[in-house]
């Protein structure tokens, strides 16, 4: 019974002496100590600072492939922190390198020249994506042709070109935008004559009272100062009154304006949602989109 014992207290150092230390498995390389600091700036939303580390990293890689990634970086922050020409300067020069980030490099130009209003260049690039292979891609030209339909009031345009993987949100918010009526501006200006009407019309309730109270006020101040003679102050009164109520008619324009606005804002946000996209930053330089649709 000893020797089993002393044999049961020998075996486990034996065994374990004759076992080979497990290897560790390969991870991946961690990005460098320069990408992280882009993507921490990216992450914390400094832009501006996060495309200077870019066009960094790109002036000093050799490889043109990694150039091209860096400034496709440094582009991407720029349209981010809605400095457009500096975007498209940076995709510029990913275009004189041999990059094979084309449809990327098309897409963040789309998004440049859409958010400067630029009609016919947006339509040639979202017209470019819509032959692209991948059905994302695919599915955001269609979604930027939808909004750009919009911006331009043509209705027709943007109900035809709903991307046919578009969430129900999608259809619904155009539909409704379609079929909805924006305020006419010129009316608004003309019931702005009657104090506060212009503001009601557009739904812009409080300044209706606002503006019916000042107005208010002020007529009947110059009504009590002329009855009781004391015209200097009548003149002045008069002054201010004629402010508010210019201010009542060009309140009816604006409001109107306001409002058109604010509707068709509310459906390219029902847009914008539903058709994102996001480069995975720890990736870069390689371009690595995430689609949220």
């Amino acid at each position: 019974m000893k020797y089993i014992i002393l044999l049961l207290l020998i075996l486990p150092p034996i065994i374990s002496y004759g076992r080979q230390p497990a290897s560790p498995l390969p991870s991946e390389p961690s990005p460098s100590p320069a990408i992280s600091l882009a993507a921490e700036l990216m992450q914390e939303k400094q832009y501006k600072s996060a495309a200077i580390e870019y066009r960094r990293l790109a002036l000093t890689t050799a490889p043109e492939a990694e150039q091209a990634g860096y400034y496709w970086g440094a582009a991407y922050a720029y349209h981010l922190n809605h400095d457009n020409s500096l975007a498209i300067k940076m995709l510029d020069y990913t275009d004189e390198t041999e990059n094979t980030i084309g449809n990327e490099t098309t897409l963040l130009r789309l998004d440049c020249v859409m958010t400067d209003r630029n009609k016919s260049e947006a339509e040639f690039y979202a017209d470019s994506l819509s032959h692209s292979c991948t059905n994302q891609l695919k599915h955001i030209a269609q979604s930027r042709k939808t909004k750009l339909a919009l911006i331009n009031h043509n209705l027709k345009t943007a109900l035809d070109s709903i991307p046919e993987t578009a969430e129900p949100d999608i259809i619904t918010a155009v539909t409704t935008y379609a079929e909805g009526h924006d305020k006419n501006p010129k009316l608004g200006g003309f019931l702005g004559m009657v104090p506060g009407l212009g503001y009601a019309y557009a739904g812009e309730y409080a300044n209706a009272l606002r503006s019916l109270i000042m107005n208010g006020l002020f007529i009947y101040a110059m009504v009590e100062t002329a009855d009781d003679d004391n015209w200097g102050i009548f003149s002045v009164i008069t002054f201010f009154e004629i402010t508010w109520y210019t201010g009542s008619i060009y309140g009816g324009i604006d409001s109107s304006h306001r409002y058109n606005q604010k509707r068709l804002q509310a459906c390219i946000q029902v847009i914008d949602d539903q058709s994102q996209y996001k480069p995975d930053l720890h990736k870069m330089p390689a371009i690595s989109l995430k689609y949220s649709f």
